[in-house]
Parts: C-alpha cells; structure tokens; sequence
C-alpha cells in the first residue's frame, strides 16, 4: 500500500507575495511576552499613534485625552498616577492589579481615547499604531 501525500495549506495562495500583509514592515512593539504580576505594580506603559493623527499636545486633542485619562483614573482595574502627553505618543505611569487588570484597562483606555479623538479629527478608523508598550517598575 502507498501513502498519499498531503498538501499542507500555507498562509497566503499559490502566487508570490499573496496573502494577507503585514501592518508594518517591521513591529514597531516587541512582541516579546510581557511580565507577568499578580499583585499590584507599577507600571510604565508606552502607546504611540499612527501617522495621520493631529498632534497630540495640540489645544484640542491635549483637552479630550486629558478627559479621557480623568474618566477613566479609577475605571477598568487600573489607576493612573502620572502622564506625560508628546507629540505622537504619550507615557502613563500606572498602578494595576494584576497583568490581567493591566491589559483589559488599557484596552478600554486606548478604545476610550480613539473615540474621542476620531470625534474630535472628524476621521475614522485606527488611531494607534501598535499595541502599547509596558515595562514593570520594580523599585
């Protein structure tokens, strides 16, 4: 008896370079894992916005993240201590519960200020260019 060979399906189709795209031609965060915790920590979270978005420290869009960051200081697991606005991104100082807490809060968080600033830019679609970038404070 003979064994029939399979064909394993790949990403993409028969032709050179078909398939799906990368969203960049490089990550722009480390998918690396990030620490795990599951006491409260402090910790140094990074997100950064795509190309196309206003300024962020511009009058208008400095204002609605301002809100943003007052409406959700005590919501979704996290606390924020401090924040620092750039222009194309901005860096928060958080204390979350758990990893756990850390990831859903600043889920919420990032959906929360898209919103706002796609209302504010009369735009849709993303606003951030990447995933957020978070590094656990140990002292």
């Amino acid at each position: 008896m003979k064994q029939l060979t399979l064909k394993i399906p790949q990403r993409g189709g028969k032709r050179k370079g078909a398939g799906r795209k990368l969203k960049a031609p490089r990550p722009k965060v480390s998918h690396k894992a990030r620490a795990q915790f599951d006491h409260a920590a402090v910790v140094l979270v990074t997100l950064r916005v795509a190309t196309g978005v206003w300024n962020l420290r511009s009058k208008r869009c400095f204002g609605v993240i301002e809100q943003c960051f007052a409406d959700a200081r005590e919501r979704f697991g996290l606390r924020i201590v401090e924040f620092s606005v750039l222009g194309n991104h901005f860096h928060l100082l958080v204390e979350a519960d758990s990893s756990l807490a850390l990831s859903r809060g600043m889920q919420g968080l990032a959906v929360r200020i898209a919103k706002a600033l796609n209302h504010v830019m009369r735009r849709r679609g993303s606003v951030f260019d990447d995933h957020y970038h978070s590094r656990l404070l140990r002292s």
